[in-house]
């Protein structure tokens, strides 16, 4: 994971607009590519081997992967869509205050002041507000804006791919013959194809190896971007706690004023306390 993220700034800054044309599309298709074959694969044919195909245990499966692809393909639009970039500010919020301008930094690439815990993305091309990094899989800056999309969208493709984990898990345990000749137990059998094996079994046991690595890199994604909620840090700026102001208002400036309920869709209206240019920080200990 670092070596994949150390290789994709070393691009992004050495061609930026080449980065984002093939970069982008690329991860985008991956993550809609892979949504729709786990889910099929999932849906179509390994739960029907585990479960009645007319069961209601097969129906509430069916509702909760829908909920999932959902919020997952949802908060992934919602944060390519939402503009985190400082020019997204009203124009008389674009300047500084009198009172505000020494917090205020002057931005070399776009030759204005960017409010504090802004700064350049070379790929966007603009500042962003609190820019935490960018994201090949939403092609655009996770930022103030939009960092509540990337956060649950985070969440839901670690869910999505535990749960479909889960599923070949089990239906490795429960069926015999495919417990028997899988694969993942036998590596010889797929590379020095020592005994036959059915495409079924094939492409069972590569969606699954595929399976393992979706979860990986969903498991770090989220384990980067909870100290980041938790301590109202960035991705680059992680021992920077200046801004922590507790895990109830670090999570409101994060998600809005519905808090936990954005959860449940990227559709419900949350409104965040500020909009991006105003950071409360954490009081200096006054001596006597």
């Amino acid at each position: 994971m670092c070596f994949m993220m150390v290789g994709c700034k070393y691009i992004a800054n050495a061609n930026p607009k080449r980065f984002a044309k093939i970069v982008h599309p690329s991860a985008v298709g991956l993550i809609l590519v892979g949504t729709v074959l786990f889910l099929l694969v999932e849906m179509f044919y390994m739960l029907p081997k585990i479960y009645d195909p007319d069961g209601l245990f097969l129906k509430i499966a069916w509702l909760m992967a829908l909920f999932i692809v959902y919020n997952l393909l949802g908060n992934m639009l919602a944060c390519h869509r939402k503009s985190s970039a400082v020019t997204s500010l009203p124009k008389d919020r674009q300047i500084p205050c009198p009172e505000e301008e020494h917090l205020w930094h002057f931005c070399d690439h776009c030759q204005i002041l960017v409010p504090p815990r802004s700064w350049h993305c070379k790929v966007c091309e603009c500042c962003i507000l609190r820019r935490d990094h960018h994201c090949i899989f939403t092609a655009t800056c996770v930022g103030h804006n939009n960092y509540r999309y990337f956060f649950w969208f985070t969440v839901y493709m670690h869910i999505g791919s535990l749960l479909s984990l889960a599923t070949h898990v089990n239906l490795l345990i429960i069926d015999e013959q495919i417990r028997r000749q899988y694969v993942v137990l036998q590596f010889s059998s797929i590379f020095l194809f020592l005994k036959p094996m059915s495409w079924e079994l094939i492409a069972l046991n590569i969606s699954f190896v595929v399976n393992i690595y979706a979860w990986i890199l969903s498991l770090i994604m989220l384990g980067y971007q909870i100290p980041v909620l938790y301590l109202n840090t960035t991705f680059y700026t992680p021992k920077d706690h200046r801004y922590n102001q507790g895990l109830l208002g670090n999570f409101m400036a994060f998600m809005g004023k519905r808090g936990l309920w954005t959860f449940i869709s990227p559709s419900i209206r949350s409104p965040l306390p500020h909009d991006g240019t105003q950071w409360q920080t954490k009081q200096a200990p006054t001596t006597i």
